[in-house]
């Protein structure tokens, strides 16, 4: 059996939102604040980012990893997950416009992180 090599490739590139219809993708490419023709915006996307902050932020308290180096640990994880888009080709952090560029990364990490101290704010474990 022979597989595909252009069927690995959008495999992998679609790991990130495989669960995801692509309905639901576009709806969540729209912007929100400013366009991402232009250098700033905030998508759905981004906001998808704040609350998996709260989530993986809360899987982490809930399962008492090291507290002290929550946020660091939080930044390493997201930072982590930016590098495979950028590995894959779904973010291009050398363009200036455009969705995956450069300022959209750190609006999402920013994002992220918001939601991870927001988690460790109100910490219920």
């Amino acid at each position: 059996m022979r597989i595909d090599k252009e069927y690995i490739n959008k495999l992998i590139y679609n790991s990130g939102d495989v669960f995801l219809p692509i309905s639901i993708r576009n709806i969540l490419k729209k912007d929100i604040i400013g366009s991402s023709k232009k250098t700033f915006y905030i998508s759905w996307w981004s906001i998808i980012h704040y609350i998996n902050g709260i989530i993986v932020g809360t899987l982490y308290l809930k399962y008492n990893y090291d507290k002290k180096q929550y946020l660091f640990n939080m930044f390493v994880i997201h930072t982590l997950w930016e590098l495979w888009q950028v590995l894959i080709g779904m973010s291009n952090p050398t363009k200036i416009t455009g969705g995956g560029n450069i300022v959209d990364i750190f609006i999402d990490t920013i994002l992220f992180m918001m939601g991870a101290y927001t988690i460790r704010y109100y910490n219920i474990y």
